[in-house]
C-alpha cells in the first residue's frame, strides 16, 4: 500500500451481484467525507475494453456478418491487455493519494475464463503478471438465479455469460477459486449480496473498518 494510505479496493461477484452499485456507494462515501477517490471498472472504456464489450454483447461481427465470438483463451488475453494498461492508471492515482475503487478485476477473469476446461486459474494468473495488486477484494455473493433476475430487470443487452447455466458455472468457479486468489493477491472480504442495498453497503463499511 502506498505510504499516503491510498487503497486499491476491488469489487467482485456474479453479474447482478451489485458490484457496480456498491462500488459507486463506496466512492460516494469517500467523497462525502472529503477523501479523494477514483471510481473505475473493467472492461475499461478505453479501446481494448470497448472492443471486449462489443464481443461480449455480440455487436462485433465476423466476415460473414455473424457475431464474432473468440474462445476463452483469446478473451483472457484481451482482458489481461486491458488490465495491464488499466494498472498504470490505477498506480498513478494511488501515487497521487487517491483511493481507487474498481468494479471487477482479476478474480472475474479467473472465474469466467476457466469456463473453458482447458484454461486453468494459474494460466490466468500468469498472463496477468505485472497488474496492480488490490489491497482488498470485496466479493459480493448472490445465487445465480438472483443475479440473472437483476440483470434482466435492467432491460439492457445481455452478454454471452448472462444465462442461468453460465452464471451457475461461474458462481461455482468463484467459490472454487477464492482460496487461490486470496493466497495470491491478498485479503478477500466476503459479503452477502442478497440483503438490501443499504445493508450491503453498511456491511462493506464495517468490513473495511470505515
Amino acid at each position: 500500500m502506498p505510504q499516503n494510505n491510498a487503497r486499491f479496493i476491488v469489487f467482485e461477484g456474479l453479474d447482478g451481484a451489485g458490484t457496480t452499485t456498491q462500488a459507486a456507494r463506496l466512492h460516494a462515501h469517500f467523497t462525502q467525507r472529503g477523501h479523494s477517490g477514483f471510481l473505475t471498472h473493467e472492461p475499461t472504456p478505453e479501446p481494448i475494453g470497448t472492443f471486449i464489450r462489443r464481443l461480449l454483447t455480440g455487436k462485433e461481427k465476423d466476415g460473414g456478418g455473424a457475431p464474432y465470438r473468440p474462445d476463452e483463451r483469446a478473451m483472457g488475453l484481451l482482458f489481461a491487455a486491458d488490465r495491464l494498461a488499466h494498472s498504470r492508471v490505477i498506480e498513478a492515482r494511488l501515487a497521487q493519494g487517491e483511493h481507487v475503487i474498481c468494479d471487477r478485476y482479476l478474480l472475474s477473469s479467473m472465474a469466467y475464463q476457466t469456463l473453458d476446461p482447458e484454461i486453468t486459474a494459474n494460466w490466468v494468473i500468469d498472463v496477468n503478471r505485472g497488474c496492480a495488486t488490490p489491497d482488498v477484494t470485496i466479493f459480493i455473493s448472490v445465487p445465480a438465479n438472483v443475479g440473472l433476475d437483476r440483470v434482466r430487470a435492467r432491460q439492457q443487452d445481455l452478454s454471452k455469460y448472462e444465462t442461468l447455466p453460465q452464471l451457475s458455472k461461474i458462481a461455482a468457479n468463484y467459490e472454487r477459486l477464492l482460496p487461490l486468489y486470496e493466497e495470491t493477491f491478498g485479503r478477500v472480504l466476503p459479503i452477502d449480496g442478497t440483503a438490501s442495498v443499504d445493508a450491503v453497503h453498511a456491511a462493506i463499511l464495517e468490513g473495511l473498518g470505515f
